[in-house]
């Protein structure tokens, strides 16, 4: 049953300007970590506690004193932290703090509008603003309006005292709820034993477990709770449940508990794997609808995200509320790709398409090598995608490959979050693999090519590969003769790999070769290693090497960008330069 609509937020926590959830039946609020997601179910509850209590003593105009330990929901150590950058005055004047409600009242949506000043570290002063002041009516509504919160369950005690509603509240704020699960069934049955009956025929549904009536052991102060199984009928203690059982029954029986009441539930999907996410949305709007409940829910699942994109789904992403079930565009996209796809867009405005991992590694270093600009934007916070260039593969296949960020269809990935973000740029840089393919260079979207087979070739060569193996052998406690000899191997390996894989096995041309003088075979090196996958040519050196000189390989695949810092700088292709400063165009904002 939907009781609130939409809620307002101003100077709370990480909310500086004002910021508007709309809110229906379900809600679910999705956005990465530390965007406000707990925030605001904080929001609502110091929200209903503080007019809550400010109706209770009747104070008409006169704000009421709330102490930071009364508010158990939104546990803080200092009362200046409720406030936005823990700032409480700006040129000696108050910094008010404002949460308000859109609620469901006589057939209409009332606003009703909490303040809040900064008393001491201890105390923080509340009272309606003067519109809401004048509505007495709504004011005695929202006082006997129910709000109950919810986090997900941390493991649980061994033994668990009985322990009273205060207690219950202030532990529950504090993400205690391992301590109060056999409290919350034992209340239940206390108070309604059909309710148990109906939380125990869940639990059998989905678990297939018997669970037994929580028993108060007098002697121990403490709540027992066991369940059987088809196969143990001896009973065990539910602290030896799987940590999903344990989180579907505190949230099963947390409903039962609170009907009619507005309940905020802080990642009820924790502990589930994909299947019990699907079965707990289900049974919390089956519950919700039958038990007159409005569930808002924080969130990370893409089960909940799926299942929420047509009714109402909130991010939230840098202090901004976007209801994106109300969004077509992004609507669209998020359907196809996922949330996550469009708020690492949101927050860098650029994406990046590479062909896998190693590609990045290997653009950090020449841009480290070269002291270029892309260092800056080739960071961590950069929004890349893999990119995996074969055929069209089967529907099973794609969803796997877009659970790991690969995208063969990455045209239409880019155009589809571009929908969303319209000042969006990004850059896909890829092998040429000797196909010749054309860049495609537009002011939002570039793609272009090597020009040589693989972004390996600009820097595995003859000189590169020895001055890294010289460099590992100078760190290692061998005498100047074995190293030496190792070094000398080594020359051998990439002869013999030169022959067979950059001059086809041609012994004449081999042979000339080696008579060149030093830089002559380095230019006759990349002169005939351009059209060759050079990633396997080291893969060879490196295999012969290290049965040479009867030792495991000094590096592998993942690893090849460490060649990198050892070429001189003047070495590098002009063409790597191009393509830095490409990446420095379109993804610096």
């Amino acid at each position: 049953m939907k009781k609130i609509h939409y809620l307002k937020i101003h100077n709370f926590k990480m909310f500086g300007q004002a910021v508007t959830i709309e809110l229906d039946q379900p809600s679910v609020l999705i956005g990465p970590n530390n965007s406000g997601k707990t925030t605001v179910i904080q929001a609502l509850s110091l929200w209903h506690y503080g007019l809550k209590k400010w109706s209770q003593e009747k104070l008409n105009g006169a704000s009421v004193g709330l102490n930071r330990l009364e508010i158990s929901q939104v546990p803080v150590s200092h009362t200046r932290y409720f406030w936005q950058n823990l700032a409480i005055r700006e040129k000696n004047k108050p910094i008010t703090m404002s949460i308000a409600v859109g609620v469901e009242f006589q057939g209409q949506v009332a606003e009703c509008t909490a303040i809040f000043k900064y008393s001491s570290p201890e105390v923080i002063y509340c009272q309606p603003d003067e519109k809401t002041r004048q509505n007495k009516a709504l004011l005695n509504y929202i006082k006997d309006l129910n709000i109950a919160m919810l986090y997900p369950i941390s493991g649980i005690i061994t033994e668990e005292p009985l322990i009273q509603e205060g207690r219950i509240q202030v532990l529950i704020g504090e993400g205690k709820t391992s301590e109060i699960l056999r409290n919350i069934c034992y209340q239940i049955v206390e108070t309604n034993e059909n309710d148990w009956q109906s939380v125990t025929y869940l639990m059998k549904r989905l678990f297939q477990i018997d669970l037994k009536k929580p028993v108060y052991l007098k002697a121990r102060g403490s709540i027992e709770l066991k369940y059987t199984t088809p196969t143990l009928k001896n009973g065990l203690d539910i602290a030896v449940a799987g940590r999903g059982q344990q989180q579907m029954l505190l949230f099963i029986a947390y409903l039962f508990l609170h009907k009619e009441t507005i309940l905020l539930l802080d990642e009820p999907d924790a502990h589930l794997e994909i299947l019990r996410q699907r079965q707990m949305l289900t049974v919390l709007n089956y519950l919700a609808e039958k038990k007159g409940n409005q569930i808002i829910i924080a969130t990370h699942s893409q089960v909940m995200l799926e299942n929420a994109i047509d009714n109402n789904l909130v991010m939230l992403l840098d202090g901004e509320a976007i209801n994106l079930s109300k969004t077509l565009p992004i609507k669209n996209a998020l359907q196809n790709f996922g949330i996550e796809h469009y708020y690492k867009a949101k927050i860098t405005q650029t994406i990046l398409y590479v062909e896998g991992s190693t590609d990045i590694e290997m653009l950090k270093a020449f841009a480290e090598l070269l002291d270029h600009p892309a260092k800056t934007v080739l960071t961590d916070k950069l929004n890349y995608y893999y990119v995996q260039d074969t055929e069209p593969v089967a529907s099973f296949e794609k969803e796997i490959d877009k659970v790991a960020g690969y995208y063969q269809d990455y045209v239409q990935h880019f155009y589809a979050i571009k929908a969303c973000l319209p000042a969006l740029t990004g850059i896909a840089l890829f092998d040429g693999d000797n196909k010749g393919p054309k860049n495609r260079i537009k002011p939002d979207l570039a793609i272009v090519y090597w020009k040589k087979y693989e972004l390996e070739n600009y820097f595995i060569q003859p000189e590169v590969i020895e001055n890294f193996v010289r460099a590992y052998y100078d760190k290692q406690p061998l005498k100047s003769a074995k190293i030496k000899h190792n070094m000398a191997l080594l020359k051998k390996a990439i002869n013999q790999t030169i022959l067979t894989d950059i001059l086809n096995n041609d012994d004449d041309a081999y042979a000339a070769y080696l008579k060149l003088d030093k830089a002559l075979q380095k230019q006759t090196f990349i002169n005939n290693a351009g059209t060759k996958k050079l990633s396997l040519f080291l893969d060879k050196v490196l295999q012969k090497f290290a049965s040479l000189v009867q030792q495991p390989r000094l590096l592998n695949k993942g690893r090849y960008y460490e060649l990198i810092k050892f070429m001189p700088q003047q070495a590098v292709d002009s063409e790597v330069m191009e393509k830095l400063d490409l990446l420095v165009k379109y993804l610096k904002h």
